[in-house]
């Protein structure tokens, strides 16, 4: 019996590496070209703010991106520092460097992940890790540079530490402050961990002190930051994202339940199948951030489902390894069960490594599209002209490669601020991208508009495929 688990975990172990070595072989094949995602921006350009030494974008010489605030008359990111300071040293080698971080992140959360489950259950077939690696949601998010799997690789970390135990108790607390100035989301984990370091009975006060201390100087920093950039210690412009109250809960348990139990079958309720001891260990921290998000105003609420599965469960990354270890153990004893449960095991090992293959296939050809426009924008788009354009366009805008000042079109709004943005003679520039499938009517009407109020307007560039876009030349 001695034998015949060695050898399971032995081949195991082989088939794993084989899956992190075809995650690795087309992700650098299909390596990311940009980002297309706003935010991303807005955490590179920080990224690169701090590399100068600087909070805040006032006087700093790098022009603030999307989503800054000055609740406290400093511009500074709407975002905590945690993701740009993993950033930088990416950024020494160059702005396309960053996407090395998320390679870097989900390896090393497969590696966690496997580390976790040989010590929560070491019967368990190690190559099920790949389950991890493959998700659809880690593969999308390891191809962006946004704060969310860096938040899960965290927590996973964290977590590992944690059961590690012993003085291990005040590096479980540190990764998770850290964790928590990537995303402060993540504090809900705090009081779940604290409660765990307590079980099973023992030296509970100096488990509780070791945590704390680790804890304390990542809490420090995000009160002190708070403080600079906002204005007060628990000040944080959330309501630039959503808010929360009870009159989402029933929608969103919908949302993410689904997401939940498609995917990997009825994984939402394999935490309570996981077996006795881990019901606890793994139910506590994956509820506890999915009951968090369930009360959450934002959703990303698309008729596709492939972008639910994806984009949609962004928020709930740092609870998606917990959910997928409960899952992980009891497919594996139900694998061990039934005669050609090995055989079902390798069917869903190898639908899932062939889905991330065409989930980065899809993603670089999209990212290829996006960066043929930005050098679109970048060649036509004098650096002295201000562009008024839409939210698509604004995406094509970076300080990273070159970058354009703009204006949202809902700034002619107002004839005071269309007067402020108008007056002068500096070239002057309208532009307009709708994508498949995603029309924007509003942002069409307001380019129409403003095109009106320029009779001798030039047309730049128009194209219809594979994206509408429009450039006009004002003045």
């Amino acid at each position: 019996m001695s034998n015949r688990f060695g050898d399971r975990r032995s081949g195991g172990r082989w088939l794993l590496f084989a899956g992190i070595a075809l995650y690795v072989l087309t992700y650098l094949l299909l390596y990311p070209r940009t980002f297309a995602i706003v935010d991303e921006d807005a955490y590179l350009t920080q990224a690169y703010l701090v590399r100068h030494g600087r909070l805040s974008y006032d006087g700093s010489g790098i022009p603030a991106p999307h989503m800054t605030v000055a609740p406290a008359g400093r511009t500074v990111s709407k975002y905590p520092p945690g993701n740009a300071l993993f950033l930088l040293p990416f950024t020494l080698l160059g702005w396309r460097a960053v996407f090395v971080s998320g390679l870097v992140l989900a390896l090393a959360g497969t590696v966690l992940f496997g580390s976790i489950l040989k010590v929560l259950s070491p019967e368990t077939d190690p190559s099920w890790s790949l389950l991890y690696l493959f998700y659809p949601a880690v593969v999308v998010f390891s191809r962006t540079i946004m704060s969310d799997l860096l938040a899960a690789t965290l927590v996973l970390a964290a977590f590992y530490c944690l059961l590690r135990r012993g003085n291990w108790l005040f590096w479980s607390g540190l990764v998770l402050g850290l964790a928590c100035l990537v995303r402060y989301s993540n504090a809900v984990f705090a009081p779940l961990f604290a409660a765990m370091a307590l079980r099973p009975a023992g030296v509970r006060t100096r488990s509780l002190l070791l945590i704390a201390a680790g804890l304390a100087p990542f809490a420090a920093l995000a009160l002190a930051y708070n403080t600079y950039a906002y204005g007060a210690p628990f000040s944080f412009p959330m309501y630039l994202t959503g808010h929360f109250s009870p009159v989402y809960f029933f929608h969103n348990v919908r949302y993410y339940g689904t997401c939940l139990l498609l995917l990997y079958p009825l994984m939402l309720f394999t935490p309570l199948t996981a077996g006795r001891g881990l019901r606890l260990a793994l139910g506590l921290p994956a509820g506890a951030l999915l009951l968090l998000y369930c009360f959450f105003s934002y959703t990303y609420d698309v008729p596709s489902l492939p972008e639910r599965l994806t984009v949609g469960l962004r928020y709930l990354l740092p609870a998606i390894p917990f959910f997928t270890l409960a899952f992980v153990v009891t497919a594996d004893r139900m694998a061990r069960r039934f005669r050609g449960g090995d055989w079902l095991k390798y069917a869903a090992l190898a639908t899932m490594a062939l889905l991330s293959v065409a989930i980065q296939v899809r993603h670089a050809r999209y990212l290829t599209e996006q960066a043929k426009y930005q050098q679109i924008v970048l060649e036509n788009v004098p650096r002295s002209a201000l562009l008024l354009c839409n939210k698509d366009v604004s995406e094509l805008v970076s300080y990273a490669w070159g970058w354009r000042e703009y204006r949202h079109f809902d700034v002619l709004d107002s004839p005071a601020r269309a007067d402020s943005v108008l007056a002068g003679d500096r070239p002057l520039y309208a532009a307009l991208v709708e994508k498949p499938g995603r029309p924007d009517t509003e942002g069409a009407a307001s380019f129409e508009a403003t095109l009106r109020r320029f009779p001798g307007r030039a047309r730049v560039v128009e194209t219809m495929t594979p994206w509408r876009f429009q450039l006009y030349r004002l003045r």
